[in-house]
């Protein structure tokens, strides 16, 4: 049974290949943030198929409990479309995060929009038990970029793990201070805490800041690419491989989490 009350990270089952892999994913960040696992599953809006998928999830649950306890394991079978339950799942049930495939990344993308919580897409070939050491943020004049670095350090505080800024390089003036303003608004929080971070400047703009860092990223074994959700990407976006599908489709065996930083966002508990 679905409750609210505290903190979850929510985790796409589809019963296809990568659902054993996407669940230890989901378990994985659970453990390192503490917060409860929500198991969830949108079925057709029919009863014979819905009591299949609770007993599915049911059958997935049984030992995780024996990891986080009954009570903090729960299942959510919905029919209701993508755009309702991620308002659901935010308002009713306090999902910090949802965890799925990135064979499910074409279906679920497109509602990020709808979202205040990022999503995290996984490779079935990555191993969560080593996960999530090295994290990549790109840096941008934009204000999302202190989204990115501020979902970084709830990982990498918890977890150890080292940060890397990858840093944008502007040729406007203006430009240059609205990136320098916010790396050192991002470089003061990360100084709060202990894991290590580092800052490594790309001779690139904004504009491509994001393929950049993917680039990075792939250097790293078992490691976590954090970017922002791009709302309407154009033609020559998708030629030049500076959006979302293109960064989630390279990406080999990276996590990615995707950012929606247009919506007021879910900031994590305790």
């Amino acid at each position: 049974m679905l409750t609210n009350g505290e903190q979850k990270i929510f985790i796409w089952i589809d019963f296809s290949a990568e659902t054993d892999m996407t669940i230890q994913h989901g378990v994985q960040v659970a453990l390192i943030l503490d917060k409860e696992i929500c198991l969830i599953c949108q079925t057709p809006d029919d009863l014979i198929k819905t009591e299949e998928a609770s007993n599915a999830l049911a059958v997935f649950s049984h030992p995780l409990v024996l990891i986080f306890g009954s009570s903090r394991i729960h299942t959510f079978v919905t029919t209701h479309p993508l755009e309702i339950i991620l308002t659901e799942l935010a308002e009713e049930f306090d999902a910090l995060l949802l965890v799925a495939p990135k064979t499910k990344s074409k279906v679920l993308l497109p509602k990020l929009s709808h979202s205040g919580f990022p999503f995290l897409f996984v490779s079935a070939m990555q191993h969560p038990d080593r996960s999530y050491q090295k994290i990549a943020v790109p840096v941008g004049y934009m204000k999302k970029s202190k989204d990115l670095a501020l979902w970084s350090s709830y990982i990498a505080r918890h977890n150890g793990a080292k940060v890397t800024l990858i840093k944008a390089l502007e040729s406007s003036e203006e430009d240059k201070r609205r990136v320098m303003s916010n790396l050192f608004s991002i470089e003061r929080l990360f100084k709060n805490f202990l894991f290590p971070f580092e800052t490594i400047e790309m001779h690139t703009s904004t504009w491509k800041i994001q393929k950049n860092a993917l680039k990075h990223a792939l250097g790293f074994q078992n490691g976590l690419l954090i970017i922002s959700f791009t709302h309407g990407a154009s033609i020559i976006d998708r030629f030049l491989g500076i959006n979302d599908d293109f960064v989630i489709e390279h990406s080999e065996e990276l996590s990615l989490m995707c950012i929606n930083s247009q919506r007021d966002l879910y900031t994590l508990c305790g």
